[in-house]
C-alpha cells in the first residue's frame, strides 16, 4: 500500500499542472485583449477650440413646429417682392409691398378733410362767442328798458307824464325781454353747432387714422422668425382682399 501512493499522486498532479498552465494562458490573453491591456499607446494632436455637433438621423416627413400663413387685408397690385422660397426671415422683416399710391391719396384726402373740419369748428366757436355777446347786449338793453319802465310808472303815479309814455316804456321792456329769449335760443343753437363740429372733427380724425392704417398694411411683414416654404404671388400680380384674406406666403 505505501508503494502505490507516489504513483497515484503523480497521476493526479499532471492534470492539475496542465489546468494551472491553461488558466494562466487564458488569464494572460484576457488581460492583453481587454481595454487598457497590453502596451500603453499615445496619440498627439494640436489643441483646438470648436463646437460639438450632434447629428440626428431620422426618416419620414419633416413638419414645422409652427406654420404661419401670411396674407393681406387690403387689395392692390404687388409692387415689390423681397423674399422667395427658402428665404430665412426675421419677425417684422419686409416681405412684399402692395402699391401704396391709392392709399397715400386717401391719407392726403383724409388730412384735408380733417383740416377743413377743424377750421369749421373754429368758426363755430367764433359764432357761439358772437351769440353770447349778443345775449349780453340784449340783457343790457333789457336792464335799461326795465329801469325806464320803473321811472315811467313812478312819474305816471305822480302825474308828471302821460299814460302813453308808460305804454311805450312797457312795450320797450317787453321787446327787450323777448330779445333776451331769442338771444338765449341762438346761444344754445350755437353751442349745439360747436358740439357737432367737434364730433365731425373726431370723425375726420378716425377716418385719417383708418386711411393711415390701410397705408401701413401695404407693407407685408413677417409675423415670426422662420423660413419661407411657400410663395403664392409674383410681382405685378393683383391681390383681391374682398371677402377672404388671400395667402401670400407660408412661413
Amino acid at each position: 500500500m505505501p508503494a502505490r501512493e507516489p504513483v497515484r499522486l503523480r497521476r493526479l498532479g499532471l492534470p492539475l499542472v496542465l489546468a494551472a498552465v491553461a488558466a494562466g494562458i487564458a488569464f494572460g490573453m484576457w488581460k492583453y485583449l481587454s481595454p487598457g491591456g497590453g502596451a500603453t499607446e499615445f496619440r498627439l494632436a494640436r489643441v483646438e477650440r470648436g463646437n460639438v455637433t450632434s447629428v440626428v438621423s431620422a426618416s419620414g416627413t419633416l413638419n414645422a413646429v409652427t406654420t404661419v400663413l401670411v396674407g393681406s387685408q387690403i387689395s392692390g397690385q404687388i409692387k415689390e417682392l423681397l423674399v422667395d422660397f427658402n428665404s430665412v426671415v426675421k419677425s417684422g422683416q419686409l416681405l412684399a409691398r402692395i402699391d401704396p399710391e391709392t392709399y397715400a391719396i386717401r391719407v392726403r384726402q383724409a388730412e384735408a378733410d380733417l383740416e377743413a373740419a377743424r377750421t369749421a369748428a373754429i368758426q363755430k366757436h367764433s359764432d357761439a362767442a358772437a351769440q353770447r355777446s349778443q345775449l349780453l347786449r340784449a340783457k343790457i338793453t333789457y336792464d335799461d328798458a326795465k329801469r325806464d319802465l320803473d321811472r315811467k310808472q313812478s312819474l305816471v303815479e305822480k302825474g308828471f307824464v302821460s299814460g302813453a309814455e308808460l305804454d311805450k316804456a312797457t312795450f320797450t321792456e317787453r321787446g327787450a325781454a323777448e330779445a333776451i329769449r331769442t338771444a338765449e335760443a341762438q346761444v344754445k343753437s350755437a353751442d349745439a353747432q360747436v358740439a357737432n363740429a367737434a364730433a365731425v372733427v373726431k370723425q375726420r380724425e378716425a377716418a385719417l387714422a383708418a386711411a393711415r392704417n390701410d397705408l401701413s398694411k401695404t407693407a407685408i411683414t413677417a409675423p415670426v422668425d422662420g423660413v419661407v416654404i411657400s410663395r403664392q404671388v409674383d410681382a405685378g400680380q393683383t391681390v383681391a382682399a374682398s371677402l377672404n384674406t388671400p395667402t401670400l406666403f407660408t412661413i
